[in-house]
């Protein structure tokens, strides 16, 4: 019971860093603390229905459906899949039948290109909402031509932003021969570069500062930096960018500090 138990609190712990709503993910874990319960109860161990686990894992459909296998295999790996969210939390269909065309029903519509800043939006509420105040979200909504969640972070990444290929994204639009703000992947490439060295500095910062009203200062500046990110106003996010580096770099060397005096 207590490994369930740690199991369960580890689950949570993921999907909090991850940047999941605690009512949201609290939502899709629901039963878990009965089935703790009923482990108490019982003395055996519970588990929990999942039937688009048990046949995308098989080693039959492995074989049949190879691309799908893989796709499976890299949401069991990523965050979404260590933080216990469940395929139908983005999918839909029916998770608990066996029936194959009850369980598909509906799969591909929350994914559909352009309603899959709605979908995300049910976890990732801040960066939703301030995507849908940016250009290429009204582009988005009127042409479906414009980036949406998955052009820059992956179906499954959302730990980490590879910044050449979101440059590589920009550039299909902004260019020398459109002219279409043509200086806009360098910038993106250049300040994303930063952002990941700032999640880095961040992580650290946050597990061995002993000051935690600047802990906080810190998270309130990257709040605003993913906001303005999100809006992809570059604008804002480079300065902001400048300033959460600099508070990093000195709360970094006082946490150094106070990680030896420990």
């Amino acid at each position: 019971m207590k490994t369930t138990i740690l199991r369960f609190e580890r689950t949570v712990a993921a999907g909090r860093a991850a940047g999941y709503r605690k009512g949201t993910l609290m939502n899709t874990l629901r039963i878990l603390p009965v089935g703790i319960l009923l482990i108490g109860l019982l003395g055996g161990s519970v588990g929990l229905a999942d039937e688009c686990v048990t046949c995308h894992s098989s080693r039959e459909f492995m074989v049949q459906h190879r691309t799908l296998y893989d796709y499976y295999v890299a949401y069991e790996e990523s965050v979404h899949g260590l933080a216990g969210i469940g395929c139908v939390e983005c999918h839909g269909g029916d998770a608990a039948t066996t029936d194959q065309t009850k369980a598909h029903v509906g799969v591909m519509e929350r994914v559909r290109y352009d309603r899959i800043p709605t979908t995300c939006g049910q976890c990732h509420d801040q960066q939703h909402d301030a995507f849908t105040t940016s250009e290429h979200f009204q582009i988005l909504e009127n042409k479906g031509t414009a980036p949406n969640c998955v052009t820059c972070h992956g179906a499954m990444e959302m730990d980490f932003i590879y910044a050449g290929r979101v440059k590589n994204t920009c550039l299909i639009c902004h260019n020398q021969e459109t002219g279409n703000l043509p200086d806009v992947p360098d910038k993106a490439e250049y300040i994303l570069s930063k952002i990941n060295i700032i999640k880095g500095y961040k992580s650290f910062v946050t597990t061995y500062a002993k000051d935690q009203d600047q802990v906080q200062a810190i998270a309130d500046s990257y709040t605003r930096l993913s906001t303005y990110w999100h809006r992809f106003d570059l604008g804002e996010v480079e300065p902001e960018t400048e300033n959460l580096l600099g508070m990093l770099r000195k709360a970094k060397a006082q946490a150094m500090k106070d990680r030896r005096e420990k």
